[in-house]
């Protein structure tokens, strides 16, 4: 019996929020950049941190999308009043990052497609930010610079990605 995964009416509400963000990010000056990177810098510094890590593993046009991708999620949360007073550390966000990434290795293992449809399910289910990655996943299928990335630096991207997600939820 195959699931559905269900969407409130506030997650169809978020879709306006986002695109607002969306424009407002793709828009933005270096200033824009500079401000929002200092206020991340004195909230969330293992947030700025790990995205000043793919500095060598990318081009600087795909940083500079995967930089507005974090700016959204950043945005995203500052507009809900989600982001955490207590930091998010490595330790802690390693610990997501390693959940997620055991789920999708399980699911690359022997299950048939209803099957790994049903794990995705549940895991996306208690998400309560399933708007902003749905975002996030549309960038990834519609910029030009985002479709060409290598796989598996866009694996370790998106992963990195949930697993910030997560963690701005549960902190």
């Amino acid at each position: 019996m195959k699931k559905k995964m269900t969407l409130t009416q506030t997650d169809f509400n978020e879709v306006e929020k986002l695109a607002e963000l969306i424009n407002k990010i793709d828009k933005a000056d270096i200033h824009y950049f500079d401000l929002i990177s200092d206020e991340i810098f004195s909230q969330q510094p293992f947030f700025l941190s790990s995205l000043l890590g793919f500095t060598y593993d990318v081009s600087g046009i795909e940083h500079d999308e995967i930089f507005k991708i974090y700016f959204l999620i950043w945005e995203y949360f500052k507009a809900k009043n989600k982001i955490p007073s207590k930091k998010i550390t490595e330790a802690y966000f390693e610990k997501i990052v390693q959940r997620n990434v055991a789920m999708f290795n399980y699911c690359d293992g022997d299950l048939n497609e209803e099957d790994k449809m049903e794990v995705y399910f549940y895991d996306l289910q208690n998400l309560q930010s399933k708007a902003l990655l749905t975002a996030v996943f549309f960038r990834f299928k519609n910029r030009p610079v985002l479709i060409k990335m290598d796989n598996q630096i866009k694996s370790i991207v998106l992963i990195g990605i949930k697993s910030f997600l997560e963690c701005f939820e549960k902190l």
